[in-house]
């Protein structure tokens, strides 16, 4: 247990590092204090039901504890799916709510070795030459509705659906996030 915490200091002080060379600015701190306190999981109510997710903080710490600020401020509450694709993934987390949107910053990648499954959540981004850095976008995350090995290492994962994956198989465009609450 301790090598882990040593090993998520070490990833947080080499992020914040790239954060400062980057000039990014993020609107929560990201300290030891932080990745300690982060919930591990979140139970997401929607139009639908409830699903339940569970956080990856040792893949991905910038983009939890960016979704968890995001989730406590209540900015989820009542945004819609706007994109599915059968089989493949849904969409959420634009306040425009037709992929346009966002929180007006960007996160730095945290790409891993965790595969697109079924389940899979992971930050949406811009693509290509508007985006060579490959960003994530602040507040957009899609589900995974099947295995995409296309996507493997060019998107920030971190989190899974670990219950309800069958509300979640249920969302279609229209549908919409009621509220997300975190829990340890």
């Amino acid at each position: 247990m301790r090598r882990v915490k040593l090993n998520i200091c070490a990833l947080l002080l080499c992020l914040l590092f790239f954060i400062a060379q980057r000039g990014w600015a993020l609107p929560f701190a990201v300290n030891d204090y932080a990745v300690a306190d982060a919930s591990q999981f979140a139970l997401v109510q929607t139009t639908k039901g409830f699903f339940e997710m569970r956080f990856l903080i040792n893949k991905a710490p910038v983009h939890v504890l960016n979704f968890q600020y995001l989730a406590r401020n209540g900015f989820y509450n009542g945004l819609t799916f706007f994109r599915y694709f059968q089989g493949y993934i849904l969409q959420s987390g634009d306040p425009n709510n037709d992929g346009s949107g966002g929180t007006g910053y960007t996160l730095p990648p945290e790409f891993s070795d965790v595969k697109h499954r079924r389940g899979t959540i992971a930050m949406s981004r811009i693509r290509g030459d508007k985006n060579p850095e490959r960003e994530s976008n602040g507040s957009q995350f899609y589900i995974s509705l099947g295995e995409s090995p296309q996507l493997d290492g060019l998107y920030s994962v971190f989190a899974e659906v670990v219950n309800g994956m069958d509300v979640v198989e249920k969302l279609r465009v229209g549908d919409k996030i009621l509220s997300i609450r975190l829990s340890r």
